[in-house]
C-alpha cells in the first residue's frame, strides 16, 4: 500500500512542477505584452527624433524624468526604454531572465513613483512591478531558453 502513495507522491510532485513552469510561462507573456505596447511606442520616440534631428534630452521620457528630479534623464529614458522594448522580449523569451526581470522590475518602481507623484494611476506599475520582481526571484523555469541553454552546457560532451 505505501508504494501507491509514493508513486502518487511522485506523480504530483511531477504534475506540480510542469504547473509551475507553465505558471512561470504566463508570467514571462507579460514581457511580450510590454515590449509589443510600452516597447514599441518607446522606440518609436527615439525612432522619430533621430530622423527629425532632435536632442534625446528633449523627447520621450527625458523631459518628465527629469522634471522627477531623477539623475542623468537621458541614460534613463534610454535605459528604461531598452528595458521595456528588448529586455521585456528576452524575458518572454526566458533569456537572461533574472538580471532583466530585476532591471526591469526597479524601472517599474520609478514608474509606480512618478505615477504616484503625478495623482495618475499607478495600478499597471504596481502590477508589472510585482511580476517582473518575481522573475527576478523564481528564475524562468523550464519553458525557457535559460534552461535550454543550461542544460546544453551541462550535458556531457562526446
Amino acid at each position: 500500500m505505501e508504494a501507491n502513495y509514493s508513486v502518487s507522491y511522485t506523480s504530483i510532485s511531477l504534475w506540480m512542477k510542469k504547473q509551475k513552469d507553465l505558471g512561470l510561462l504566463l508570467l514571462r507573456g507579460s514581457g511580450f505584452l510590454l515590449a509589443l505596447t510600452f516597447g514599441v511606442q518607446k522606440i518609436g520616440w527615439y525612432w522619430s527624433a533621430l530622423h527629425a534631428g532632435k536632442s534625446f534630452s528633449s523627447i520621450g521620457l527625458a523631459p518628465l524624468i527629469a522634471k522627477m528630479g531623477f539623475p542623468i534623464p537621458v541614460v534613463l529614458a534610454i535605459w528604461i526604454t531598452f528595458n521595456e522594448s528588448i529586455g521585456a522580449f528576452l524575458i518572454g523569451c526566458g533569456f537572461l531572465t533574472r538580471i532583466l526581470a530585476a532591471s526591469l522590475a526597479l524601472g517599474m518602481v520609478g514608474a509606480l513613483y512618478t505615477s504616484v507623484q503625478l495623482r495618475e494611476d499607478w495600478l499597471r506599475a504596481a502590477l508589472y512591478s510585482i511580476i517582473f520582481s518575481s522573475l527576478a526571484f523564481t528564475g524562468p523555469g523550464e519553458l525557457s531558453l535559460d534552461h535550454l541553454l543550461k542544460h546544453k552546457q551541462s550535458a556531457p560532451k562526446s
